[in-house]
């Protein structure tokens, strides 16, 4: 959805960049090694349902649903209102006219404060993704260190290959260092004429 994930290995690679192929691989090696043994320790010390920023929207969600009222037409349609304006939440279907609660797959206000009626839990009706249960899940593999090259097993057929730079003329100027942004990442500028 985003090139967030790509801009932060860029930016934590900045002098591994202009390393060697093998040392930069190393390095990124080591560096997804850290991020997965550190993600691992911070899964296993959360304790509640959901991860923790799930965790923090429920508790806003909740603070939200206590100022609205739930008119139940039936066992699981309810008008959700509040002042003027009105929400239709289908239970059966996890719906709520406000999008919310399709969308992010968690409920939205109007949903937790039917549920809070219903007395129904509402972390039933979260998606497994926010769960502690999957985030622990996601980090449980081990990034296995590469070791020393001298020791590795290469096979004959792989020792055979012999690679060969591309055929593409090189400019005899330093290239140029520069962000190619991502096309929902752009941004026009206005200038004033």
């Amino acid at each position: 959805m985003t090139s967030n994930i790509a801009e932060s290995l860029n930016t934590t690679n900045l002098a591994a960049r202009d390393l060697p192929i093998t040392t930069l691989l190393e390095c990124l090696c080591g560096l997804l090694q850290e991020w997965t043994y550190t993600n691992r320790k911070n899964a296993q010390n959360i304790f509640t349902k959901l991860t923790p920023t799930p965790e923090e929207k429920m508790t806003k969600i909740y603070i939200y649903s206590l100022r609205v009222t739930v008119k139940p037409p039936n066992e699981y349609l309810f008008e959700v209102v509040k002042e003027e304006k009105s929400w239709i939440v289908n239970l059966k279907d996890q719906t709520c006219t406000c999008n919310r609660f399709q969308m992010d797959e968690m409920p939205c206000g109007h949903a937790l404060a039917m549920m809070k009626e219903m007395h129904l839990d509402p972390y039933i009706y979260c998606s497994d993704y926010y769960t502690t249960k999957t985030w622990r899940q996601t980090y449980e593999a081990t990034v296995y260190p590469v070791g020393n090259q001298r020791t590795w097993d290469v096979p004959n057929y792989v020792k055979e290959i012999i690679v060969l730079p591309p055929d593409a003329r090189v400019k005899a100027r330093r290239p140029k260092k520069r962000i190619i942004r991502a096309a929902w990442d752009t941004k026009k500028q206005n200038k004033c004429s």
